[in-house]
C-alpha cells in the first residue's frame, strides 16, 4: 500500500508518494528506501482519484489506460489489482489519495467489502491529516508572533 499526499509546485498541482511495500512486517527504515514519486494531478490512477474525488477498484492494473506501467519499473513491483480511494477532510476536501494494491492471499480483485473497510480507515486518516495541518498552522503562528 502507499500514501500520497498533495503538494503544491507553482500554479500546478502533485501527489507525492513516499512509502511503498507497507505490509505488517515492514520496518519504518524499509518503507522510506524509494525516492518519492511526484504525480501531477489527473494522471495515472491516483492523480484520477485526486481529481475526481472517486473510488477506483481495478482487477486487472495492466488492462487499464490510467496505469502507468513505469512505476512498476521504477520500484521493481508488479502491480495486479488497485483499489485507489481519496482521503477526504471533514470538508469532504480531497486531502490525499491511499491505494492499496494485490490483495493478500487472495487473487482476484478488492471487493465492495474491502472498499468499505479502506473508507473507514481512511476517514482517521482524513482527521490526522486535518489535525496534522492544524498543527503545523498553529507552529507557524507561533513562530511569527514569537519574532514580533
Amino acid at each position: 500500500s502507499s500514501g500520497i499526499n498533495a503538494e503544491y509546485g507553482g500554479d500546478q498541482r502533485f501527489l507525492v508518494s513516499k512509502l511503498f511495500d507497507v505490509t505488517e512486517s515492514s520496518q519504518l527504515a524499509d518503507m522510506y528506501e524509494h525516492k518519492p514519486i511526484r504525480i501531477p494531478y489527473g494522471k495515472g490512477i491516483v492523480g484520477y482519484v485526486a481529481e475526481s474525488g472517486e473510488t477506483v477498484n481495478i482487477p486487472d492494473a495492466y488492462q487499464d489506460d490510467r496505469f502507468n506501467k513505469a512505476i512498476d519499473m521504477q520500484t521493481g513491483f508488479r502491480t495486479k489489482s488497485i483499489l485507489c480511494m481519496p482521503v477526504k477532510n471533514s470538508k469532504g476536501e480531497t486531502v490525499g489519495v491511499a491505494q492499496v494494491i494485490n490483495k493478500k492471499d487472495e487473487e482476484g480483485p478488492f471487493t465492495k467489502n474491502d472498499e468499505k473497510i479502506f473508507e473507514r480507515y481512511l476517514t482517521f486518516c482524513g482527521i490526522g491529516i486535518a489535525n496534522a495541518l492544524l498543527f503545523q498552522s498553529s507552529v507557524i503562528m507561533y513562530k511569527r508572533s514569537d519574532s514580533l
